[in-house]
This record gives structure tokens, sequence and C-alpha cells, in this order.
């Protein structure tokens, strides 16, 4: 690479620092410099600091990077549609992406823009899997009262009140493994009223578009799943809700260390609950360390059976939220 195009990339990814790589969890921060052997620091300072100065001196890379922040962005802290896998053979897939409107993006599995709509910016395609990525940034200013200051100027009095810039973007994710028997659409944005339906709208062309599906992608309900986890020692179980026509039927732990299986009487009248007669269920889940030790963090999940939705409600890794949806799945 010559020395002006190696200027070029370093300077591309010490802007991504401040607006890209800061906003992750600072516990993922600290992985990244542990794992490559850097000073780590204590604050969000000291990781701006020393992520530069390793940049700078050629000892954190793009790759390096990259590689990090396809673990770590977009996974977590969103909802979660499972659907059936396209039919298209796997050996298709590149050369059908190379006709289609997104034929550069193939290989650019992370993107450094920030656009102000919804917009397919990034690409992976390997042996094994097919991530397909969205960004809409998010960005703003916050109130910072610890930066104002008074100063007079002309004998005039002035105060001045501090913002700090934010830099913030959301991910929508469309995730297929490849072994695994469904796909997934990951949306980093809220869910309220129908706020995801021009989202699943824009998804659902774009992959249409590119030629993985012929007609809509269809959604794979998930009220047995729950309805099996509820009865299951695979995670601790806050809540469990049973739904049929004209009612529906909760029962609801109150322990802040605990779930429904550690009360004998909730436990029971869960057992005692027909689950032929309940269409549809939900629930609120922890999968725990204790139960998982693959697993990064403590992960709390609600589930929604009838509309395939999984939420996740903390940042964690892929391979995190892959073990939430492999539990799920050997229960459904």
């Amino acid at each position: 690479m010559a020395d002006s195009d190696a200027g070029s990339d370093k300077q591309q990814l010490k802007d991504a620092v401040r607006s890209i790589i800061l906003v992750q969890g600072n516990e993922f921060i600290k992985e990244l410099l542990r794992k490559h052997k850097l000073q780590i620091g204590t604050k969000k300072a000291d990781f701006s600091r020393n992520i530069l100065a390793a940049i700078d001196a050629g000892t954190l890379t793009r790759p390096m990077i990259e590689d990090w922040l396809s673990e770590v962005e977009g996974w977590g802290n969103q909802h979660i549609y499972l659907f059936k896998p396209p039919m298209v053979p796997k050996a298709e897939i590149r050369g059908r992406f190379e006709k289609s409107d997104f034929a550069k993006l193939i290989d650019t599995a992370v993107s450094y823009e920030f656009p102000e709509d919804l917009e397919l910016s990034a690409v992976s395609l390997t042996a094994d899997h097919l991530f397909i990525s969205w960004h809409k940034g998010a960005g703003g200013w916050e109130r910072t009262p610890s930066k104002d200051f008074e100063r007079i100027e002309d004998e005039e009095r002035y105060k001045y009140q501090a913002y700090r810039e934010r830099f913030d973007r959301s991910v929508v994710r469309f995730a297929w493994r490849f072994t695994d028997p469904f796909c997934a659409v990951m949306i980093q944005l809220a869910v309220e009223g129908d706020a995801h339906t021009p989202i699943h709208l824009q998804v659902r062309d774009d992959l249409k578009h590119i030629g993985l599906f012929d007609a809509d992608p269809e959604r794979i309900p998930l009220s047995e799943a729950f309805k099996n986890m509820t009865l299951q020692n695979d995670t601790l179980v806050q809540s469990t809700r049973m739904m049929t026509d004209g009612g529906h039927v909760d029962v609801v732990s109150t322990l802040s260390e605990g779930g429904i299986g550690d009360v004998e009487a909730l436990l029971e009248a869960r057992r005692g609950v027909n689950d032929n007669n309940f269409a549809g269920a939900d629930g609120q889940f922890h999968f725990l360390q204790t139960k998982h030790d693959k697993l990064s963090r403590n992960v709390k999940v609600q589930g929604y059976g009838v509309e395939s939705r999984v939420r996740v409600w903390v940042q964690c890794k892929r391979e995190d939220v892959y073990i939430v949806l492999g539990v799920i799945w050997a229960n459904q």
C-alpha cells in the first residue's frame, strides 16, 4: 500500500474511533484492546487515546477493527424476527448479488457511513453465512453541563452552555447461517406502533431485488417454543402469558433473583395448564452464564410467539445472540 493510501486508511480508522468504536460498550472495547495486547485504561478517554496510538503505530489495523466490529456492532439490544430461509442454492448467491444494484457491497463487511435514511450498506458473504446490514444515522447533541463556562468580553458577561456531539447509528441485519433452519431480520430500532413495518418492507424489497426470495419471506411462529421453555431448565423464566380467543393466563414470578421455577406454587400452576388450549404464548426469560457458559454476559429476552419476535434487552456479541436463538429453536 502506498504511503498516501496508508495514511488515508489510518485517518478513516481514526475518524471511526469516536463515531463508531467508542459508542460500543466499555467491556467490548476493553476486549478489543486486550485481545491485541494493547494498553487498556479505565475510561473512554483512555480507550480513545490508546486506540489512536495503536492505529498510528500500526499495531491496530483495519482488519482487526472490522473483525471486532462484526462481532459486536448491531448484536443485542434489538428485535429479532425469525423466517424460513431462502431456497436459493448457496453457490448462486454471489452471482445474484453481482447482478443487483448492490454488487459493489459484496465483501464490504463493515460500513463507516451514517446515512440519514435506512440504507443497505454492508454485505458479508462467506462459506457459512450471509449477513446483510442496513444502517441509519441517529446522532445529535447531548447537553454537557460540566463543560459550561462564563466569561466577560467588552464589559459584558456571557454564559456558554455546552453540548457534546453524539454519534450513533442503528443497524438492521438480515442474518442467515447456512446450517440453521431459519434466517433472521434483526432490527435495532424502537417497535412503537407500526414502526417496524416500513423496515420489513424495505428489507423484503431489497432481498427480492437481490434474488434471495421470489415471494414474501415467511415468518416462523414461536409460541410452541416459548411454551416449552417455561417448563424447561434452559433459562430462568420470569413470566409467561398464554393466549386464546377471549383471554389469557399469566404466570409471573416477582422474585428479584429467581423465576417461576423457584416458586413451587407457580410451577405447579404452569404445569396445570393444557397447552393445547392456547394458540399463542409470550414469555420473559433470562439466559444465564451459569447455565450457558459460552455467553459473554447474562442476557434478558422477551419472547412474542405469535409475532415471531425476540426482544434482546442488552448489547451483546454475535455468539450470544446465536446461543439464545439456538435454545429457542431447540424448544420449537
